[in-house]
């Protein structure tokens, strides 16, 4: 039954919006709960969030890794059931509750911070705006309802890249944006595994200042190996190009920031020189060092 799940699994709408029909791009309203109340027969809890557990769960402690919050209940034909959306201003932010009917259920959440709620498409699509596109943490568990309680404490997991960008020499003068552009996923990912499920050629613009002295933006790994080539291209306000370069075969892995330094605005192409840190932060796995 779960092949089911797996080909009908519709899209988020203020969280998710389940489409009808697999060949078709058109969202359905579906009905569903902003914030849970009254009698429940299950009910959710953000027991930990990659390597950040929480020995009691404390609004405070999830809204500092994220705004929003999207529990969405699936039945085994891939038919949702039920949704709770959550704002940090919620006073229940991080615990979900639902009543439902005996049986086996799956449930998807995704955590981040954008202004809107991620939309998850037919095809197996969860899209959060690519220009929103933040720290972003999600899980997909199973839940088996029979006559008693269920209690779930669900374990989010970092889901992006972070790909940071350090130029060892003095950068153009006037220089007010990056553009960077790749082939691979951005802000859209399989809902089943969190994986990137896309592509195509993405393009990121990243404003900069005087003042600062690295550059990054986040991505979504389409798998545990990923390798993306990255071409970047620094222009002034009147959009003038003031140079950039190309880097080839870039590493970018989820839970881990891939640091690429160098000579970033003459122009060459360069092929990644990898060096791994063993260093860990609270938050972060391991850096991806690439020295140009």
């Amino acid at each position: 039954m779960k092949n089911q799940f797996l080909s009908l699994l519709g899209a988020f709408v203020c969280g998710v919006m389940v489409l009808a029909g697999a060949a078709s791009c058109e969202k359905m309203n579906v009905e569903g709960t902003e914030d849970a109340s009254g009698p429940a027969n299950v009910v959710l809890r953000v027991g930990s969030i990659e390597q950040v557990p929480f020995p009691a769960i404390t609004r405070a402690t999830v809204e500092s890794l994220c705004t929003r919050l999207n529990f969405d209940v699936y039945d085994d034909q891939g038919m949702k059931v039920d949704y709770v959306n959550q704002k940090a201003t919620d006073a229940n932010f991080g615990t979900a509750s639902f009543q439902l009917d005996e049986g086996h259920y799956y449930l998807v959440v995704v955590a981040h911070s954008g202004s809107k709620n991620p939309s998850f498409y037919v095809n197996e699509k969860v899209t959060i705006s690519g220009s929103e596109l933040g720290d972003t943490f999600w899980c997909c568990e199973e839940i088996e309802v029979g006559d008693g309680l269920v209690n779930l404490n669900v374990e989010l997991k970092r889901i992006v890249s972070m790909l940071r960008f350090i130029p060892t020499v003095t950068p153009p003068v006037g220089m007010e944006q990056i553009v960077f552009k790749y082939k691979g996923s951005k802000g859209t990912f399989s809902g089943l595994t969190g994986y990137g499920s896309t592509t195509s050629n993405q393009t990121v613009s990243v404003s900069v200042d005087s003042d600062e002295s690295e550059y990054e933006f986040y991505m979504i790994p389409r798998d545990e190996e990923d390798m993306i080539d990255i071409s970047m291209m620094a222009y002034d306000g009147d959009i003038r190009g003031l140079g950039g370069c190309s880097i080839d075969e870039v590493p970018v892995k989820r839970n881990c920031i891939t640091i690429c330094r160098g000579n970033l605005f003459d122009g060459g192409t360069n092929s990644a020189s990898v060096l791994i840190s063993v260093a860990i932060d609270d938050t972060w796995g391991e850096d991806i060092n690439i020295n140009l």
